[in-house]
Order: C-alpha cells, then structure tokens, then sequence
C-alpha cells in the first residue's frame, strides 16, 4: 500500500529461471552416489551387513578417500547409532586402529549413542544445535548426517503411518535446508527382501538413493542421477581388539570391498516363481564360481557365468523329478 511499507519476505525459497546458475562445483560425497543435499535409504534384513556397509561408507566420506573407484569429497559425518549405541564404537575403533593407524589424529566422523526422537517434541531442534556445534568443533561442515535405525529414531511411532512418515522426512528436509547436508537413513526390511524396505511409501518416494543390503551386497535400487542397478559385493573378517578384564578376547569385523561394481540387477517385475527361484539359486552360484566369459553374440566379454550342470546340481534337492533344461520353461 502508500504507507511504505515493504512486502513480507517470501516464506519459501525460489529461483527465476532466467537468473539460474548451474552449480558445477557442489559438493557431493560420494560421486555419482550420494549427492548434495540427498536423502539416502539404506535398507536389509537384520543382520546383512547393512549398518557395516553405511559405516563403511561414512568412513571414507570422513576421510575424503574414495570409495570402490567413484571420487569422495571430505565432510563431517555424524552417525547417529540408536540401535547398537555404544557397541557400534568398537566398530570404528577396529576401523580406526587397524586401517587408518597413525594418521587417525583427526578424523572427521563422531558417533551420537542416543537417537533424537524425531516424532514431536523438540529434539530436531536440539539436534540442529548440536550439529552446529560440532561442525564449530570438526572446522568443517557437516556432510552426512545417518539414522541407523529408522525404527529407533521415532520411539513411539509407526513407520507405516504416513502421518509419521512425513514427520521424519520434513525433519530430513530441515536438516538438509539449514546444513546442506545429506541424510542417511539405515532401515530394517522384513524377511522377504525382494518386497522392499519396510514401511510406507512416502519413505521409498522421498530417497534420492536406496541401496538394498543383503547376502553381503549392496544394490542400488533407485538413484537420481547415476546408474541403478550397480552391485557392491563386500566381506566382514573378524579381528582382534585385545582382551577384557577376565582375559576373554574382544573381537569385531573388518569391511573388505570385494570384485567391481557392475549393474547387474534384473527386473524380477512380471516373472513367475520358479525363475525367481532360479535366479536366488543362480546369484550365489556366480559369485562363488562365476568365470568372465570371452564374448558371445548374446552375452558381451567379461560378463561372469556360471554352468547349467552346476546350477540344476544345486536346485536338484527342490524338485523330485528330472531337472532337464525343458523343465524350465
């Protein structure tokens, strides 16, 4: 109006695409994977590997190496370990001492032992505050911030509540805003992987990248910009940490990045049972046996493959009849 007055700021961010700049500089973490700003799900059945393979992922971040060949930029992490808390330390230590040695100075990665409770209340505040905080601390800005758990991180609420869903997301969402930092959330799925990570679908829809764990690999199931489908095969060695007062060993794993990354997940929409039993069947048999093959007109060089013998000798037991080549149409 005339009284002078200046127009209320706008309450929500916006670019005019006439004055729009190309940031060919943002930072990601892990190139190609985990971008600015992203919202990153990583989900298996209990005891896949998964919080090890995020833990994995969260060190090379901190330490700015790259990670199985895809460029890495350096950043604060914070993981965040409601579900193992304390004991999830020991993991980092055997990291730590065992792979880093004497350059473990300063290393950029701290571990929060107690989840804020990200449903209510006023803890996405607090953690924002504490964030700030240790950024100050770590004199670098906070890149990735993991849940590890989902479940853990909202006490009380139900994760296939949409409701609470979209709590947890707007709080991701807030985070990346006041931080430009990417989020990581590790989550359980029930016993059938192949039906997805547990809970709403909000959750699926709002990832920039979902990484499946299971059997000892990674698979990317959704990306924004780099490749689905791309495998990160990985083992766990046991290793020593010394001994307890009553003299027993204290002991955890070691990650080790095994083969190449590849893309190599097919699309199971729309076939019948006895081909996914077979491709359950035949994925361990090639990674165990698999030899890359020269080139054929079908299958391009380099590809691993396994034998037909081999794989009726293991899928024999399931059937009582003959298992003939006919026998899989």
């Amino acid at each position: 109006g005339g009284n002078g007055s200046s127009p209320p700021k706008p309450t929500f961010p916006y670019t005019w695409v006439s004055e729009a700049q190309l940031d060919l500089n943002a930072r990601y973490l892990v190139k190609g994977l985990i971008e600015p700003g992203s919202f990153n799900l990583i989900f298996g059945p209990s005891g896949s590997g998964k919080s090890f393979f995020t833990a994995d992922l969260a060190q090379h971040i901190a330490t700015g190496q790259s990670w199985r060949g895809k460029k890495v930029n350096q950043a604060l992490v914070v993981y965040i370990a409601s579900e193992a808390g304390a004991s999830i330390i020991k993991r980092f230590i055997a990291w730590r001492d065992n792979r880093i040695g004497e350059s473990a100075e300063c290393i950029p990665l701290a571990v929060i032992t107690r989840s804020p409770n990200l449903i209510g209340g006023t803890d996405g505040e607090k953690l924002k505050e504490q964030l700030a905080y240790m950024q100050d601390e770590a004199k670098l800005p906070v890149g990735w911030v993991v849940f590890d758990t989902l479940s853990r991180a909202i006490p009380g609420g139900d994760e296939n509540n949409a409701e609470d869903m979209t709590q947890v997301i707007g709080h991701a969402d807030d985070l990346r805003e006041t931080f430009k930092c990417s989020t990581g959330f590790v989550h359980h799925s029930g016993k059938d992987v192949t039906a997805g990570a547990r809970g709403h679908s909000s959750l699926f829809a709002a990832a920039d990248l979902v990484i499946r764990v299971s059997d000892r690999l990674g698979v990317v199931e959704k990306v924004r910009d780099g490749v689905s489908g791309e495998t990160f095969p990985f083992s766990l060695e046991p290793v020593d940490l010394g001994t307890d007062a009553d003299g027993d060993d204290v002991t955890s794993c070691l990650l080790s990045h095994e083969g190449t990354s590849m893309p190599t997940k097919p699309n199971l929409k729309g076939i019948g049972k006895n081909q996914r039993l077979v491709l359950e069947y035949l994925r361990p048999l090639i990674r165990e046996t698999g030899v890359k093959n020269s080139g054929t007109s079908v299958i391009p060089a380099g590809v691993l493959v396994a034998s037909f013998e081999a794989l009726c000798d293991r899928m024999q037991p399931l059937y009582t009849g003959e298992v003939t080549p006919e026998g899989f149409d």
